[in-house]
């Protein structure tokens, strides 16, 4: 994500609609709060904020165990407040979960199981669309929508055996569980489920900070005899994570990667060093309990990523997103200092590279991906002993280009989000590799073709925009050659800044796929880093944002 050295093309002009005041003073403000966002050790919390799936999965849970208390008031409040959500998935999950908590339930039918699940799986990467979808009517099954006949658990199911990464396979044991129950059936992929449930031990931690793991689980068990301890207990072990508005998050903080990308995004615009420095050993620093790690590896089917990073601490589930971010940050703040961190992450990203070139997001042997592959390959660019995996997954990216210049759902709901880390990684290409170029060439059309007539982006083609979805866009037209989209872009950005220096939007983080959840810094972090790509490609802004805060 970091700016890319690009010696062999010309800066852009100044665009002339923008005033170098305001983006030095509108630079320096946002600097200034994402800064104040780290604290004593270094780190960005990165506390989630209360999700509507999860809050009505709790309220479920309490309604079903009977459990009454002030905090089944507060998630119903905080539901009820989400009754007339502009989210279609939002409104009728409340509205299905309020029914059922107060004896007003109305009979569900399954135009809602389809119309909810058709909609939500477009936003979805198409290898996880069966798993998805049996999450979606599982859940749908707890607020009494019927289990389509296609999805019912069959007799002779087994338990599964695809690569997945630790936490995927405890989704499926939870939803495996519950679509038992629903339909009265079971078979030998209950009984490898529930050995699966009870080993993560939802009685007494949420395992990996990970809610809505914890609370499928929780349902999971609900349904089988024999469990009613363990399900109250681990109900008293949620409650700790209950937010102030009365609702409850996806999981309970991204650490890690808030802390790398908002790194990235310091470094990028121009921020003195002593704050990034602290960021770095804090993510240095990273580790997990034995124990925790073995568990993971234990319900892994396939090689999990190693000597990488998590999104937060306490959490042992690698990923080659996070390990990507922070390996860029790394290398960008301190490459000797932290050179052993460094060289560990970089062999654990060569582990997990597909025979395709590509790279997954947990697993070897799992789907690879795009938007990771574009990470992994701007994570290993510095590191000239690379350069053959970066080849062939540059050939991997290229190959996955849709027609209209973008690529398959990632984690964000932004279509952006993927092209611009496809374009950092295009620039790290040799000047004969043609089909980088092209690729290139192919997603800042797109670009400029898509930006909206006040100079933003949206999500998709013909949202409205949002500081995201720009910030994505503007970095990728940095590396064209055009000035006026450029000053389009940053004079959107420059005067939707709120007061505190900060911006508001909506959020384009998934988890999992597709539904967002929303961090605050992670709507600062992208505009900082734009801006950053700004100060390295815009004649003039390199001492224009020195040091700016």
């Amino acid at each position: 994500m970091r700016p890319v050295n690009t010696l062999h093309r010309a800066l852009i002009s100044w665009p002339a609609e923008v005033d170098p005041d305001h983006l030095r003073e509108a630079t320096s403000r946002l600097v200034a709060h994402v800064s104040g966002q780290v604290d004593d050790e270094g780190a960005i919390r990165g506390e989630c904020h209360s999700r509507v799936l999860e809050s009505a999965l709790a309220l479920s849970l309490m309604t079903r165990t009977g459990a009454t208390s002030p905090a089944r008031d507060r998630v119903l409040a905080f539901l009820q407040e989400h009754l007339d959500s502009p989210q279609e998935f939002d409104r009728v999950l409340a509205t299905l979960a309020v029914g059922h908590a107060t004896d007003r339930a109305s009979a569900a039918d399954a135009d809602i199981v389809g119309k909810l699940t058709d909609a939500l799986l477009g936003a979805a990467p198409a290898f996880i669309s069966g798993r998805r979808r049996r999450m979606l009517y599982a859940v749908l099954s707890l607020f009494g929508c019927p289990v389509p006949p296609d999805a019912a658990p069959g007799a002779d199911e087994k338990a599964p055996t695809d690569s997945v990464h630790s936490w995927a396979a405890v989704q499926q044991a939870a939803v495996t569980l519950v679509l038992s129950h629903a339909t009265g059936v079971s078979n030998g992929a209950t009984a490898a489920a529930l050995r699966t449930l009870n080993a993560v031990r939802p009685a007494t931690t949420v395992w990996e900070g990970y809610v809505l793991l914890h609370l499928l689980s929780l349902h999971g068990l609900a349904g089988v005899p024999g469990h009613e301890e363990t399900v109250r207990s681990g109900l008293r072990t949620l409650l700790r994570h209950q937010r102030d508005d009365g609702g409850f998050p996806f999981v309970v903080d991204l650490q890690h990667w808030c802390t790398s990308t908002a790194g990235i995004a310091l470094a990028a615009a121009g921020s003195r060093p002593g704050v990034q420095r602290a960021m770095a050993e804090a993510l240095v620093a990273h580790e997990v309990d034995e124990s925790q790690r073995s568990l993971c590896l234990s319900l892994s089917r396939g090689e999990p990523l190693a000597d990488g990073w998590s999104f937060g601490p306490r959490v042992a589930q690698n990923d080659v997103d996070c390990t990507s971010c922070i390996l860029e940050f790394l290398h960008g703040v301190d490459p000797v200092g932290h050179g052993g961190a460094v060289r560990r992450g970089v062999d654990a990203l060569l582990a997990v590279q597909g025979a395709d070139g590509g790279f997954p997001t947990y697993v070897a042997g799992a789907a690879s991906e795009p938007c990771m592959t574009a990470a992994a390959v701007n994570a290993l660019a510095p590191h000239p002993s690379t350069r053959s995996a970066r080849q062939r997954a540059l050939v991997f990216l290229a190959d996955s280009q849709l027609p209209d210049g973008g690529f398959e759902p990632g984690w964000s709901r932004s279509r952006l989000h993927a092209m611009f880390r496809a374009r950092l990684a295009a620039c790290t290409a040799g000047p004969d590799d043609h089909r980088a170029a092209r690729m290139a060439e192919r997603i800042e059309h797109s670009v400029r073709r898509t930006q909206n007539p006040d100079g933003g982006w949206g999500m998709q083609p013909g949202d409205p925009s949002d500081p995201i979805s720009t910030a994505y866009g503007l970095i990728i037209l940095c590396y064209g050659t055009e000035s006026p989209p450029v000053g389009r872009a940053l004079s959107w950005l420059l005067t939707r800044q709120n007061a505190d220096g900060g911006y508001s939007g909506p959020p384009d983080m998934v988890g999992p796929r597709p539904f967002p959840y929303h961090i605050p810094v992670l709507t600062d972090a992208p505009v900082l880093l734009a801006l950053g790509h700004v100060r390295h490609r815009v004649q003039g802004t390199a001492i224009l944002l020195r040091e700016v805060a």
